[in-house]
């Protein structure tokens, strides 16, 4: 009898587990960054119809899995200057799904794709599957301070600056998207 109890209150705590992590939506507040918004491609990319950025699907790291449309493995963590050296190495062994000008977003571009109606993460995760709800890093350094870079936080979509020493994710974009 306690034997299938515990399995019972295993099961349930591995229930909750799930549903505590799941990405939390709230109806009341617009969704800025709908899936409509979006180009999806098969090549694990996608276009801002808005911005007309093309954006990488998976964080640096993560793999595209076509055939299931999804993100696989983790995301890699980077310094600033890791990431920029990063984007610039991808550019430089070919690229990413044919192009060779991928780079870390500005902040401006990185906070568009912030979905308030949401959390943990707050972006799409129909447009951007496998987001962890962690901290990317922007190609922007706060003015007052060069010692400072902006980041994303997934989790909530706020932006925040820390010291370019710290340790978190990117998720490269590329221009000229309509060219």
């Amino acid at each position: 009898m306690s034997v299938r109890l515990s399995i019972v209150a295993l099961l349930a705590g591995l229930l909750f587990a799930a549903t505590a992590f799941a990405q939390q939506n709230y109806p009341s507040i617009p969704d800025l960054a709908p899936t409509s918004r979006y180009q999806v491609n098969g090549n694990g990319t996608a276009i801002d119809l808005q911005t007309g950025l093309m954006w990488m699907r998976c964080s640096l790291g993560q793999d595209w899995d076509a055939q299931n449309s999804t993100c696989t493995g983790t995301p890699q963590t980077f310094t600033w200057q890791a990431a920029l050296q990063a984007a610039a190495s991808l550019d430089q062994n070919g690229g990413y799904a044919g192009f060779t000008d991928w780079r870390v977003p500005n902040i401006r571009s990185l906070s568009s794709l912030a979905r308030f109606h949401s959390s943990d993460p707050a972006i799409n995760l129909t447009v951007f599957p496998g987001t962890p709800s962690a901290f990317f890093w922007s190609a922007s350094p706060v003015e007052a301070n060069t010692g400072l870079i902006y980041a994303f936080n997934a989790a909530t979509g706020k932006l925040y600056f820390y010291s370019l020493n710290s340790r978190y994710s990117v998720r490269l974009v590329r221009a000229g998207a309509f060219k």
